[in-house]
């Protein structure tokens, strides 16, 4: 009788973004990734087959319930050793021979009621200690290697070791065009890319894949109708779970080499075709550029990364268009993406929340439009403590609750003739060309650009005035022959401020849309 394991980490967010520092940050990740990976603890488990290791998740395949118990008693000390404060919940599932497709069925609900049962995790807190830690405020167990004079929990002293930041790094390097000869990934957020004198806004980018659960409950159900035999699930499971996680994978090599080609040579490197919005990049002490991207999480239909405020939304597209196609068995996939567009030293943990449930808003559109593309949300500024997506927009973007000023979530679109996409508002809205906002008649006008925002919220009538007006002076003068001529939509919502608000800011990297 055959077993099957299966692992689920636990609030994966809250143990990555403990810390506000992004070389933790980098560290939380690779511990996250090592617990659940071939190349990490699921290696040396003596299973039989390895099903599944991504996205904090796993299934392994033992040869009895012993070897299954044995492998969970060594998993569990490593992480309590490695990882203090990841929490994990493991079950087991025995099978007979041929119901292997039923068993992976069954194991889904032994792990959801695992994690209903289980009893909190009391930490060992170290009550005599009087001292805080300096990043959690839970008491002290050491000192911080490189500053003798901080303070450190257990769980972020173990971030700060330097064989695990050593791994960390190394981790992500295969990604980095020519193999990390002319550039690097960053570890301070200060190294991301800002411009001095101006205020710095990183984005933090969260990309979920669409429907996959449901994707792949479906595909177990055939299996079980169809009476597949053990070796045939084995093989359709692996190449699916290994399809889907290589699809995320050339999204995240999409997005480094995206940014990689839109630096400019010399010694002198920059980033970027407009002048206002363009950017020089830090660099290293061995001479290095250091690319304004840092790769969080990867597994799965997930990736999370964080990057300079000015290129999350070019770089978000890019992913998504990256990631849409065909895998065995789950078909045609495509994903939605939240972009959290914040002050660059606001709270991870705050930012990253906000990311995936601005995700969660685009997928909620998504469905209640039928649509099978891949959409986007994103917000500019922090979001209020326990304020939703839908109460910040009711507060944000709605005027004399008939008029939405804000078209978002976007689908993604295929091109900028497409209507209403993110395609239309980056190349048409936003476009270069002689009506576009960044064209010439709106670029040698700021002026106006800056008294529009605060039109637009007064409604349709106050833009069409203004409008009459100013063409009085400028005769030639237009919104983009895309917007109707009051700026806004039949259906009384309007694409104009979201547009406005990404004049400044959003930095296509190919000279138009992603």
């Amino acid at each position: 009788m055959s077993v099957l394991t299966g692992i689920d980490t636990l609030g994966v967010q809250r143990f990555i973004f403990a810390s506000n520092r992004l070389r933790d940050i980098v560290s939380a990740s690779w511990l996250v990734d090592r617990a659940t990976s071939e190349n990490g603890l699921l290696g040396e488990s003596g299973a039989k087959k390895v099903l599944l290791a991504a996205g904090g998740n796993a299934i392994l395949e033992f040869a009895d319930l012993e070897s299954a118990r044995s492998f969970t008693t060594r998993y569990t000390r490593h992480i309590y050793d490695e990882a203090p404060g990841l929490e994990v919940v493991v079950a087991h599932h025995t099978f007979e021979e041929g119901g292997l497709a039923r068993a992976l069925q069954e194991l889904a609900v032994d792990l959801a009621r695992a994690k209903l049962e289980r009893l909190p995790s009391t930490p060992l807190l170290g009550c005599s200690v009087t001292q805080p830690c300096a990043i959690t405020g839970l008491p002290a167990v050491g000192f911080d290697p490189q500053n003798r004079g901080v303070a450190l929990s257990r769980s972020i002293l173990a971030l700060r070791q330097g064989k695990i930041r050593r791994l960390a790094r190394e981790r992500w390097q295969r990604f980095l065009p020519d193999g990390g000869a002319e550039f690097a990934f960053p570890d301070e957020i200060d190294e991301m890319g800002r411009s001095r004198g101006e205020k710095s806004l990183i984005g933090v980018v969260h990309i979920d894949g669409n429907g996959v659960g449901e994707r792949i409950r479906q595909w177990l159900r055939e299996c079980i109708d169809d009476s597949r035999s053990d070796d045939t699930v084995r093989a359709q499971y692996t190449s699916w779970s290994k399809a889907l996680h290589a699809r995320m994978t050339q999204s995240l090599v999409a997005i480094v080499e995206r940014v990689g080609s839109a630096v400019s040579a010399g010694p002198r490197r920059r980033i970027g075709h407009i002048e206002r919005v363009s950017f020089g990049l830090s660099r290293e002490a061995s001479g290095r550029a250091l690319l304004p991207l840092r790769p969080i999480l990867l597994g799965g239909d997930d990736l999370s990364f964080i990057c300079d405020g000015r290129l999350a939304l070019d770089l978000a597209a890019a992913a998504l268009r990256s990631f849409q196609g065909a895998v065995p068995k789950l078909g045609e996939l495509s994903a939605c993406a939240g972009i959290a567009i914040v002050p660059s030293h606001a709270p991870f943990d705050r930012a990253h929340e906000a990311a995936v449930a601005l995700c969660h808003s685009a997928k909620i559109c998504r469905q209640q439009n039928d649509d099978g593309g891949s959409w986007m949300d994103w917000h500019v500024g922090s979001l209020r403590p326990g304020e939703s997506i839908d109460e910040l927009r009711k507060r944000q973007y709605h005027q004399a609750e008939t008029i939405n000023l804000s078209c978002r979530p976007y689908p993604l679109g295929a091109n900028g003739n497409e209507s209403k996409t993110w395609s239309w508002l980056a190349e048409t809205v936003l476009g270069e060309a002689e009506d576009g906002l960044r064209g010439p008649l709106w670029s040698e006008r700021r002026s106006k650009v800056k008294a529009l925002r605060e039109l637009v919220r007064e409604g349709p009538d106050a833009v069409k005035e203004a409008m009459e007006v100013w063409r009085g002076v400028t005769p030639g003068l237009c919104l983009p022959e895309a917007i109707s001529p009051s700026g806004f939509f039949v259906d009384r919502r309007t694409p104009l401020l979201d547009a406005l608000e990404l004049l400044d800011l959003h930095l296509p990297l190919d000279g138009g849309v992603s």
